[in-house]
């Protein structure tokens, strides 16, 4: 399956500052990107890489727009596509990626013909596939449990976060009932909803000073254990409400929810370091900074002020002792870093071009994510006039530059 290729001239150089090789393992002058950093495009042997294939990146997706789903050999560098979906976007794709440590089963969401949203588990070796009745926000590590919520009021929300394929039932209600969070089981499709919109609604609303508004859940993760979630509230702009508000809560598998953790206008990228330890870039109790907040005594700990000065999609290593950060456009190119933890020390991977966009949520982030033996990422990228996936091998440069 192809289209037709891109043809967008890139004149700058497509990398620069460059510590480490880039290589590109999607088809040149295609449209490909993985999307969230935070979910595995490695196999579990590492020799595999999940990604989606679309036509366009200039636009946001509409009804009728596909996404190919593919596979990337990274031993003999071909691709195969093993099967598409409606249900996607271009931040966090169609959630594409194993499910857990299974080698022969993928996750991704899929919409059916009357745009209703479910999740799909396929073999992509023999096609074999079978349906959960509900599309997944986030999937546990070990893929036993799934996180559900609106993707419909996420489009309306944020369209590059949310799917495009019917109008949110609950579109005119501010916080309703029937809205919320579901947990599924992945095994035997098993849903049950425990939290409501109201319920998030009545534990942020004092973060809106008596203000009514209409509220989403924008994010929401399980932590490695899937005892535990975190969820991201945030408010609707509008005339009346003039701030956009983001509560973080921390809730059991029962809907019981934390005192805030953070209730200000800023919150963003996350990663759970453990059961307990959140990395969040966030407005806390020393201004806008990367912190390490322990989800149980509440406790925030700012992790190198110096270094970490704006907003970046964060992870650490599968050893924990290294994290992956990337920013926002400066110049007009996006800035890799990789970061030792105990030596509290960082350096630049590259620079990449990034080609502008007209529409915010079309943009290409790195989303820099970590092989499953934390000795290589992968990103997304437009350095080279188009969408691709790169992949970076980083074995050397912790042994020598940081040694």
């Amino acid at each position: 399956m192809s289209h037709e290729p891109a043809h967008e001239t890139v004149e700058a150089e497509p990398i620069i500052n460059r510590m480490a090789d880039f290589k590109r393992i999607t088809p040149a002058n295609e449209h490909w990107f993985y999307g969230y950093y935070d979910n595995p495009a490695f196999s579990p042997d590492d020799r595999r890489h999940l990604a989606h294939r679309v036509a366009f990146r200039e636009r946001l997706q509409r009804p009728e727009d596909v996404a190919h789903l593919g596979i990337i050999d990274l031993e003999t560098g071909e691709t195969t596509c093993f099967a598409e979906t409606k249900a996607w976007n271009f931040q966090q794709g169609s959630m594409l990626q194993w499910l857990g440590n299974d080698p022969d089963s993928v996750f991704f969401n899929s919409a059916e013909e009357d745009g209703t949203y479910r999740g799909t588990i396929v073999n992509p070796s023999t096609g074999a596939t079978r349906h959960i009745p509900m599309p997944l926000a986030n999937v546990a590590r070990d893929g036993s449990l799934g996180l559900s919520i609106n993707f419909d009021r996420v489009f309306d929300f944020r369209p590059g976060y949310g799917y495009c394929q019917k109008r949110d039932p609950w579109f005119d209600l501010p916080h309703p009932e029937e809205d919320g969070v579901w947990i599924v089981d992945v095994a035997t499709g098993s849903v049950r909803q425990v939290l409501t919109m109201q319920k998030i609604w009545e534990a942020m609303a004092p973060a809106l000073e008596g203000d009514d508004a209409k509220i989403c859940i924008n994010h929401i993760t399980f932590n490695p254990s899937a005892d535990h979630f975190v969820l991201l509230a945030r408010n609707f702009p509008a005339p009346e409400v003039k701030r956009w508000i983001t509560t973080v809560f921390i809730s059991d598998l029962d809907g019981n929810l934390s005192a805030p953790l953070f209730d200000s206008p800023m919150a963003s990228h996350y990663w759970w370091a453990d059961d307990q330890t959140l990395i969040f870039y966030a407005g806390g109790a020393q201004g806008y900074a990367l912190y390490s907040v322990d989800t149980v005594s509440g406790e925030q700990r700012v992790i190198d002020a110096e270094y970490f000065v704006s907003d970046g999609h964060c992870s650490t290593s599968p050893d924990g002792q290294w994290m992956l950060y990337d920013r926002y456009p400066r110049e007009g190119r996006r800035e890799l870093y990789l970061y030792n933890l105990p030596r509290r020390r960082g350096v630049t991977l590259g620079a990449l071009r990034d080609l502008p966009g007209e529409v915010t949520d079309v943009r290409c982030d790195l989303h820099p994510r970590w092989n499953r033996r934390g000795t290589a990422i992968s990103l997304d990228g437009t350095c080279e006039g188009y969408r691709g996936v790169y992949i970076v091998e980083l074995e050397e440069i912790m042994n020598n530059v940081f040694a």
